[in-house]
C-alpha cells in the first residue's frame, strides 16, 4: 500500500510546501500540501506519524 506523503510548511504563507508537493508527484508519488502549517497541525491535537 503506498501512503500518501503531506508536505508542510511553517504557516499558512509560506510556499515551499507547494514545490515540494509538485516534486514528489513528477516522480510518481502520491501526495498533498497541508493547507495550515505544521505548529497549527500540532496545536490542534491532529496525529503525527514519524
Amino acid at each position: 500500500k503506498r501512503k500518501e506523503i503531506v508536505a508542510y510548511c511553517r504557516g499558512p504563507y509560506c510556499l515551499m510546501s507547494f514545490d515540494a508537493v509538485e516534486t514528489l508527484r513528477k516522480r510518481g508519488l502520491k501526495a498533498r500540501r497541508l493547507k495550515d502549517g505544521f505548529p497549527e497541525w500540532r496545536a490542534a491535537g491532529l496525529p503525527v506519524e514519524r
